[in-house]
């Protein structure tokens, strides 16, 4: 009994110690683990990342000379309105902006196909695309890859966004 005992409050012990439980934010409809985030002035970007291949071949998301969308939230945490005025990649021959790039104060920007229709507590929400035209190589899953985004008043902030997962 007497050995019995140092080895059962062990293992009792060593049963604590484990991590906890991953969480999932249910009101997240796009973040993946390894999804961006950056802040510039008001602006704050969340779940930033390149949109999911249709279908992967050989490890290749999108081959070489494709295009591709990114996928992204913007919040204007501020009172002055700002604006998304370009992006850029050494990705891509061209980035493309369009849709409605305007960031009122307090609201929010949708950049692709976010599955959000609006986030809670956005004064106004807004839909923009953009789009990275003729890739100059394939992107895969797993590396991240280097993106601009520069807004009129807040200035430009590079992200390095991962491709998402389907």
């Amino acid at each position: 009994m007497r050995r019995t005992a140092p080895a059962l409050l062990a293992l009792f012990l060593l049963a604590g110690c484990g991590t906890a439980a991953p969480t999932v934010d249910l009101d997240d409809p796009m973040g993946t683990a390894g999804d961006a985030v950056a802040s510039i002035g008001t602006i704050e970007i969340r779940d930033a990342a390149i949109a999911p291949a249709d279908d992967a071949e050989g490890g290749i998301a999108h081959p070489a000379g494709s295009d591709v969308e990114l996928r992204l939230v913007a919040v204007n945490s501020g009172d002055a309105a700002d604006r998304l005025v370009s992006a850029s990649s050494p990705l891509a021959e061209e980035v493309a902006v369009g849709g409605e790039q305007a960031l009122l104060g307090g609201s929010t920007l949708l950049v692709g196909d976010t599955g959000s229709t609006s986030p809670a507590g956005a004064a106004s929400v807004t839909r923009a695309t953009v789009t990275l035209d003729d890739l100059r190589q394939a992107l895969s899953v797993g590396p991240t890859y280097p993106v601009t985004l520069t807004f009129e008043r807040a200035g430009s902030v590079t992200l390095e966004l991962p491709v998402d997962n389907p």
